[in-house]
């Protein structure tokens, strides 16, 4: 797939964008017609990042409502907001179906641990709340049906990752789309490997403000452990695909948008060298590994553990980023001088900014739930291909593992009650 043929699919440099049905309007009960927030999760990501963006708008919303199973946790959240608004009105839960349940709200910023970002954001969107959700998906299966709920209720919903709005890799994205390193022929990411916690890994009671059921919600009940519950779950497959998800969703993103993929994938996926997972009873992912995927059009792309970095590659110059958010260097400075450029990829301020306005604009958000769940999806095979320790084939149209029913079983997984799918949001296929 070419450039051109690639803008004429993807629409990316169309101007303008879809409007959205109206579903759920700014009721503005509480601030003067401004958007009414819900937060859900006020952890670390949820508090220091995702609340702190939302009290920098006074001018587009109002966070009304605090929510965390860590009672503890939601009351700081709630002091913040309180203090930041001099108000005491911020109301705090424990339980994310009582911010669901306020017709007062109008759209929920979504911040908890992995195996609850699609469960809340398709009640949420069933009540017509407009939703910003962090990166991924759990499985593959549950990733299609966001989609289809959020087409259908027609709510606005944004992943909530930074890259696409990050100058560096948008930049990078628009350098590699306008042609300046000729035909794109390999992306080369490395996945930073994080250190295990030293502490906090006794099995013990949970904390007395903790809901720990509620935490572990669609998860298997398993017994509490500090660390595995605070941040490190990313590291245990019940609630993350460790490290492959967790960073690769960042940096695969603009993979996926260079390539001309953002709405498909690849067609091949191939473990190599030793893959080894974490073993010690607590945490079980992989931390370190080598996958090598091949897209429809012959591009390459190389996702392996080591240290942070993104490098694009085509048959007349590269461009490459190290480090986090990073500057970045080309095989030319001459390829990062952008005067004219064809291809135009929105962008905004920053996620939350873009949320909001596409919710009073009634506009697709730019990351859209499709975008999202494409790349979550290939980081998923990724994860099967290391799991079963040999090469897939991938129908990105059909998303199936064709003729391959020992992969295919790894699509889904099973939900503890009563928080199956077909309890959340039945009528919908899981």
């Amino acid at each position: 797939m070419n450039r051109r043929i690639f803008l004429r699919n993807s629409g990316i440099a169309v101007a303008g964008a879809t409007v959205l049905p109206w579903v759920s309007g700014c009721k503005g009960k509480h601030s003067n017609g401004l958007i009414n927030i819900g937060m859900i999760g006020t952890g670390s990501q949820g508090t220091d990042r995702n609340l702190a963006h939302y009290l920098k708008y006074p001018d587009y919303c109002r966070v009304v409502s605090v929510c965390d199973v860590s009672l503890s946790r939601a009351i700081n959240a709630k002091n913040l907001v309180d203090n930041t608004y001099q108000t005491k009105d911020c109301k705090v839960y424990q339980d994310f179906r009582e911010i669901l349940d306020d017709p007062s709200i109008d759209a929920v910023q979504i911040s908890t641990p992995d195996h609850w970002h699609v469960p809340i954001s398709v009640m949420a969107a069933l009540k017509g709340k407009h939703v910003c959700c962090e990166k991924p998906t759990l499985t593959i299966d549950e990733g299609r049906l966001l989609c289809e709920v959020m087409k259908k209720t027609g709510v606005v919903y944004q992943v909530s990752v930074e890259d696409r709005f990050l100058p560096v890799y948008h930049k990078m994205a628009e350098v590699a789309l306008n042609g300046r390193l000729g035909e794109i022929r390999h992306v080369e990411i490395s996945l930073p490997v994080s250190p295990l916690p030293d502490t906090g890994l006794e099995v013990t009671e949970p904390p007395s403000d903790l809901d720990y059921d509620l935490w572990l919600g669609p998860a298997p009940r398993i017994p509490f452990i500090y660390s595995r519950t605070f941040y490190h779950f990313r590291w245990y497959d019940a609630f993350s695909g460790g490290l492959v998800t967790d960073w690769g969703a960042h940096f695969c993103d603009t993979a996926q948008l260079v390539t001309g993929h953002e709405f498909s994938g690849p067609t091949e996926i191939t473990p190599m060298g030793e893959t080894l997972y974490y073993n010690d009873g607590i945490f079980n992912t992989a931390w370190q590994f080598d996958l090598h995927y091949k897209y429809p059009n012959n591009i390459t792309m190389r996702v392996k553990s080591g240290s942070a970095s993104i490098r694009i590659e085509g048959d007349e110059g590269w461009v490459e980023s190290t480090g986090w958010n990073r500057g970045l260097v080309a095989s030319n400075p001459k390829i990062l001088e952008m005067a004219e450029k064809k291809v135009v990829l929105p962008t905004a301020a920053d996620e939350f900014i873009d949320f909001l306005d596409s919710i009073k604009n009634r506009r697709n958000a730019i990351y859209t739930p499709e975008s999202g769940h494409r790349t979550s999806s290939l980081l998923h095979v990724g994860n099967i291909a290391l799991k079963l320790n040999r090469k897939l084939e991938w129908d990105p149209k059909l998303e199936r593992f064709p003729n391959d029913p020992e992969a295919e079983k790894l699509r889904k997984r099973v939900m503890r009650e009563p928080w199956s799918y077909a309890e959340i949001c039945p009528g919908f296929n899981y």
